[in-house]
């Protein structure tokens, strides 16, 4: 007897229409696993917490995907754009696809190696516990939408559209910043090997699905993201551009525990200083200038952009089989 079996339609968030879908599988226990009570505890002792949001997540083991949930690469199922069928459980929680993240995550290995060059090895080293990685990753990245102003308000608010069309690069500032505020709550809650494998999971999905788009179809699948991430990680002094046998590629400053904690600890004070602080305004218009402004700097950080771009765009013949 499987814990669920969720029958009815579903759509993307990205998309309006629905479609059917069915879901069937258990729930993923592992020691660790940091459930809804813990993170939503950590987000109510938060200073930028101003109330309402709470994670409301469960990651899942899906043992049966059909329609939608199989033709679409989404990892994470949103409870509000679920319509169970007639007589269907209806969905309890956000979900996250942990046996599809894992799939998706085989698929990219040699694209990862391009980009971190001689730190991907450490890095792949430390990731021993990938399933709890990837869940936990999740509830971090959640929790960190719902700080200061969060991503439900922003939605309610119309903060991402205008005239009626979705203004992307403030989608992409906001997946950053869960991401970044993300990585101050797994320092603030899991032990320090546990929260290194979060960092360095999030870095690896960032880059190498950029990479992966980059060269499989031309397009960059977490649009800004890995470009902004990349912008606050050379900013801080955790990642700079090397070259090695001619190929330039990403090193970081240290992949000991203590090393990338500082990091982690250092990307969500930025978070905090120059993103959280600035989401005061009461009217949304106000707090999507000033968010704007932050995207004109770096897209316009010729420097780094140019350095970012030469890693992500190079040529290399060991990805065209992966």
């Amino acid at each position: 007897m499987n814990d669920f079996t969720l029958e009815g339609e579903y759509r993307v968030q990205s998309r309006r229409a629905h479609a059917p879908g069915v879901l069937e599988g258990d729930w993923y226990r592992a020691p660790g696993l940091v459930d809804n009570v813990t993170i939503n505890q950590a987000l109510q002792t938060h200073p930028s917490w101003r109330g309402g949001a709470q994670v409301r997540l469960r990651p899942a083991l899906v043992s049966r995907r059909e329609g939608k949930f199989l033709s679409e690469p989404d990892i994470l199922y949103k409870r509000a754009l679920f319509v169970p069928a007639a007589g269907s459980q209806a969905m309890a929680a956000d979900m996250v696809d942990v046996l599809k993240a894992q799939q998706f995550w085989k698929e990219r290995g040699a694209h990862v190696g391009t980009v971190l060059g001689n730190d991907c090895a450490a890095m792949r080293q430390a990731l021993r516990d990938l399933a709890l990685t990837i869940a936990n990753e999740y509830v971090m990245h959640e929790a960190g939408h719902f700080l200061a102003y969060d991503v439900l308000a922003k939605q309610r608010d119309g903060y991402f559209t205008a005239a009626g069309k979705t203004i992307w690069p403030l989608v992409y500032l906001e997946e950053l910043r869960a991401d970044l505020n993300a990585f101050g709550f797994a320092a603030r809650l899991l032990p320090a090997e546990h929260a290194v494998q979060i960092f360095f999971y999030n870095l690896m999905l960032r880059f190498g699905v950029h990479r992966q788009g980059i060269l499989r179809q031309q397009l960059a699948p977490y649009g800004l993201v890995p470009y902004l991430l990349f912008h606050v990680l050379h900013t801080i002094g955790f990642v700079r551009v090397r070259e090695s046998g001619g190929r330039p590629h990403l090193q970081l400053a240290g992949t000991r525990p203590a090393e990338v904690l500082a990091a982690m600890r250092a990307c969500a004070a930025h978070a905090e200083t120059q993103l959280n602080r600035h989401e005061g305004a009461a009217c949304p218009r106000e707090n999507a200038v000033t968010a704007a402004r932050y995207l004109h700097t770096r897209l316009h950080d010729a420097e780094r952009a140019d350095a970012f771009g030469k890693v992500m765009h190079q040529a290399c013949a060991e990805e065209e089989g992966a």
